[in-house]
């Protein structure tokens, strides 16, 4: 099983570019697959998230330690003001993420599941998704494994706002979305 690290950096405000810069020359020797990047438009501002891939949890903690043990974690120290890392696995039935520019637009959604509601969830989205991918890219939906609250983030891709706006909508209007139960 793969294990997808996610990095979640609060920056301070209009550094965005010197922390995309400082990424791009330290991600590559920062241990994993570098699956996309992000900068928040809409929402929490100030924010990048980082997906990278690890083949084994012993790569991933290695690469998590050497990022805490760093006094400038990833390059982005000077500009940082909350670097938070979550471990997560991706659902069973898709495939792994693949770097690519899917849109102009990706919606992360975290939700928080009761105890014992992460089967039925993965279940529900396994039966619903195909109909749903066909509408707009999943890049990916994957549960949490680093304890607290059983949660589970999902990313959509879309060439913008307003075809998210439109393809949600619809989407809930045929009945293909959010998934039954």
């Amino acid at each position: 099983m793969n294990l997808y690290d996610v990095i979640t950096l609060d920056i301070r405000v209009f550094s965005n570019a010197q922390v995309l810069a400082a990424l791009n020359r330290n991600l590559p020797d920062a241990g994993g697959r570098l699956c996309g990047c992000w900068v928040s438009d809409i929402g929490e501002l100030s924010r990048v998230m980082v997906l990278r891939e690890f083949a084994a949890s012993d790569e991933l903690l290695d690469a998590r330690q050497r990022m805490l043990l760093a006094a400038n974690p990833l390059g982005v120290g000077e500009w940082a003001t909350r670097i938070e890392s979550q471990t997560y696995a991706m659902f069973p039935f898709l495939p792994r993420i693949e770097p690519a520019k899917l849109g102009g637009c990706y919606e992360m959604r975290t939700y928080h599941l009761k105890q014992g509601g992460l089967a039925p969830t993965i279940e529900a989205w396994k039966a619903a998704v195909p109909a749903r991918h066909a509408m707009s890219p999943l890049v990916g939906a994957m549960n949490a494994l680093d304890g607290g609250i059983p949660r589970f983030l999902n990313i959509w891709a879309y060439q913008s706002t307003d075809e998210r706006n439109r393809i949600r909508a619809e989407s809930v209007k045929q009945g293909l979305w959010p998934p039954k139960g």
